[in-house]
């Protein structure tokens, strides 16, 4: 009899796991969950597990000029993705895929900028600072490689 009411108890733990590993904080923006359950998507794709339950985010206006983005973390080691709001207006899916994917390239990957550049001087990384020493081109066609360099380096 005891073991009947066990199993129920130890199949709902494990899919309450299961669901832990899977969680996105509450508070982020509901027009971001879209861009951060793809960046959860594509890093599993590659062998990349991880949880951003400990990133929020949010959709506001940055002051500061040409900086569509960023990742604050704060003193409790939770972390802060901000984008600006003019830009989310404006911007097409793959230009805000790329910025999403680039600040959680920062606050769930812990990746720095990389301004290296190929031949042809387009940018290796989508992780690049944005300084202009390379050329940032990322579309449909190339979002594999630049997905691949961001998960797999």
């Amino acid at each position: 009899m005891k073991k009947i009411h066990l199993f129920p108890f130890l199949f709902i733990s494990f899919l309450s796991c299961q669901k832990e590993d899977n969680l996105i904080a509450p508070e982020v923006d509901e027009r971001l969950i879209f861009f951060f359950e793809s960046f959860k998507q594509e890093g599993m794709l590659r062998g990349q597990n991880m949880t951003l339950a400990n990133v929020t985010g949010s959709i506001t206006d940055i002051d500061t000029e040409g900086v569509l983005g960023r990742c604050n973390q704060n003193t409790s080691g939770s972390k802060h993705l901000v984008i600006d709001s003019l830009f989310w207006a404006k911007s097409d899916l793959l230009q805000k895929e790329y910025v999403i994917f680039h600040e959680l390239g920062h606050c769930a990957l812990d990746r720095r900028h990389l301004d290296t550049k190929n031949k042809d001087g387009t940018c290796v990384s989508m992780m690049q600072s944005g300084n202009g020493s390379c050329k940032l081109t990322y579309h449909s066609q190339n979002r594999k490689i630049y997905l691949d360099e961001l998960f797999l380096q």
